[in-house]
C-alpha cells in the first residue's frame, strides 16, 4: 500500500514533535496513523516493563479502557512485546484476552515503537487494509519514539503519590481509583464515603483539570506528571 502523495512523513513528525506534551504527542500520533493506513481505529499503550504491564493511553475510534492497565502478556500489545516485531492480526475476533467494544475490526496491526533496545510503547491499528506495508507504518510509529520520551521526561511519573498536583488527599485517592476505571459506588465502597460525596469530589477533580469527562481527566494528570506509578486493574480479563 503508498502512502500517496497526501501523506508527507516530514509533515506529520513536525506536527507530532510540534507539542511536546504527552497526550497531544500520542493523539496526534494516532491521527496521522489512520492518516497513512487507512485504519477505522487505533491506540497507543505504554509499556512499563518493569512491573509487567502496560497503559491504555490514547484512542481514536475505539472504545478499549482508556486510562486502565493490563498485564503484558494480554491482547495485540502484548503480543508484539512478546515477539518484539509487528504483528498482523487476520481476524480480531479471535484474539485471544484482545477487547475492543463494537463490531470486529478484522485485521489489525500491533507495531512496537523502541527506545535504546527496549519497547517503550505499542502503537494498534484496527480495520487496516489487507495491503498495507507494514513497514512504512513501522518507520512512522517509530520515528515518533524520540518524542514519546522527551514528552514523558516532561512529565515524570512520580512513584507513590502525586507530588505537585492541585487535589485534596482525597480527591487523590479518588483520582486513582478512577483510573482504574471504579465506579463511583465502588470509589464510595472502597473509601467509605457516601456516593454523593465521591460525585462531589469528581467534579472538584473536573474542575481543577478543566476536564470534560473522567477519563480525560486522567489523562490530564497524567500528561501533568500527577499520576503515581501504574497499577494493574484487579478484574480486568481483556486488553488490546
Amino acid at each position: 500500500m503508498s502512502t500517496g502523495p497526501r501523506f508527507r512523513f516530514d509533515q506529520a513528525l513536525a506536527d507530532v514533535y510540534g507539542d511536546l506534551r504527552l497526550t497531544p504527542v500520542l493523539r496526534r500520533t494516532l491521527r496521522h496513523t489512520q492518516r497513512l493506513t487507512g485504519s477505522a481505529a487505533a491506540s497507543v499503550s505504554l509499556i512499563d516493563a518493569d512491573h509487567g504491564r502496560y497503559l491504555k493511553a490514547a484512542e481514536y475510534g475505539a472504545s478499549c479502557r482508556l486510562g486502565q492497565t493490563f498485564p503484558l502478556d494480554e491482547g495485540a500489545t502484548g503480543r508484539a512485546v512478546a515477539l518484539r516485531r509487528p504483528v498482523v492480526i487476520p481476524d480480531y475476533a479471535r484474539l485471544r484476552s484482545g477487547h475492543l467494544a463494537g463490531a470486529n475490526p478484522g485485521r489489525a496491526v500491533a507495531v512496537p515503537i523502541w527506545w535504546r533496545g527496549e519497547v517503550i510503547a505499542v502503537t494498534v491499528a484496527f480495520g487496516t487494509p489487507a495491503d498495507l506495508d507494514v513497514d512504512e507504518l513501522e518507520a512512522f510509529v517509530q520515528s515518533v519514539a524520540g518524542a514519546i520520551v522527551e514528552s514523558r521526561r516532561r512529565a515524570p511519573v512520580h512513584a507513590g503519590g502525586f507530588p505537585g498536583a492541585p487535589f485534596t488527599p482525597r480527591e487523590t485517592d479518588v483520582l486513582a481509583l478512577l483510573r482504574s476505571g471504579r465506579t463511583d459506588r465502588e470509589i464510595a465502597a472502597r473509601l467509605v464515603l457516601s456516593p454523593r460525596t465521591v460525585e462531589k469530589h469528581v467534579a472538584a477533580i473536573l474542575r481543577k483539570t478543566g476536564a470534560g469527562n473522567r477519563t480525560a481527566a486522567v489523562l490530564t494528570a497524567m500528561d501533568n506528571g500527577w499520576m503515581g506509578e501504574i497499577t494493574h486493574t484487579r478484574g480486568a480479563s481483556h486488553a488490546v
